[in-house]
């Protein structure tokens, strides 16, 4: 009874602290993360992170569920934003369903963290839109992750493909989820420059862009890289989750087929 006293009257007299709102915007951004996530990419001790989540929880602005694990020990917790925590940002209520599709956006969400500490040390500005926010607003063609790049008066787009190899190459069925479908989906989208959405979203033009497609390993960038010899997606790169995490996505780790370059690096 004292307990459930002290969370109604949490409810009603916290105050949000910049860092507290930035991780609830960051929660929305990606619809939901785990607090190992939220720690890695605040710079937090993961105890001072759950004691900031738990905070959130009981002020009302969060909800949480379990994942199921196979892993001994206890399950990790999934944060979302609540019906009030929706309100305050002016978005919609999203619970996550534990589903492929969710599995494989947490999946993104450790490439896209990754990313963002890497750049973090440079004097290059990163901002991020997820898949989630894409999903959300019914783009026909939904990266895994987008990234604007700005430094002085330069600015560049990068799409991100993150792919663990359970997806088919080539189908003969025509399937659309397989990759070679994927990629002529991208081809589209550059050759008639349809950017109006991101273009939109980050207030700027842009002058094409280019995708980077991080392969599960040098295997499957290989697989990968016959299908992109013979038309001109030269603004396809590849790389693989090894070299992305040895080396950052500043390193010279990426390579492009069709002009048969090595070793390039996005800035």
């Amino acid at each position: 009874h004292r307990n459930s006293l002290a969370n109604i009257f949490l409810r009603k007299t916290m105050r949000l602290t910049k860092r507290n709102s930035e991780i609830l915007e960051t929660i929305s951004k990606f619809q939901s993360m785990t607090g190992k996530k939220i720690a890695r990419l605040y710079g937090l001790n993961e105890k001072n992170c759950q004691r900031i989540l738990r905070l959130l929880c009981n002020a009302g602005y969060l909800s949480k569920m379990k994942v199921p694990s196979v892993n001994d020990g206890k399950p990790p917790s999934l944060f979302y934003l609540s019906n009030k925590g929706a309100e305050l940002l002016g978005v919609k209520p999203s619970k996550p369903r534990l589903n492929y599709e969710h599995t494989h956006m947490q999946r993104n969400v450790d490439i896209i963290i990754d990313i963002i500490l890497a750049i973090k040390e440079t004097d290059i500005m990163c901002l991020v839109m997820s898949e989630h926010q894409i999903r959300t607003q019914g783009q026909e063609v939904i990266p895994d992750g987008v990234m604007n790049l700005k430094r002085k008066k330069k600015s560049a787009l990068f799409m991100i493909e993150c792919d663990y190899g359970t997806e088919i190459l080539k189908s003969t069925s025509g399937h659309h989820t397989d990759i070679e479908n994927k990629l002529n989906s991208y081809l589209n989208l550059f050759e008639n420059n349809c950017l109006a959405f991101y273009e939109n979203h980050y207030s700027q033009k842009f002058n094409r862009f280019r995708t980077l497609f991080v392969c599960s390993d040098r295997n499957r960038m290989n697989a990968i890289s016959h299908l992109l010899t013979d038309r001109p997606f030269h603004f396809i790169w590849l790389t693989t989750l090894s070299d992305l995490s040895k080396k950052s996505i500043l390193g010279n780790i990426f390579y492009v087929p069709s002009l048969n370059k090595h070793n390039l690096s996005v800035i």
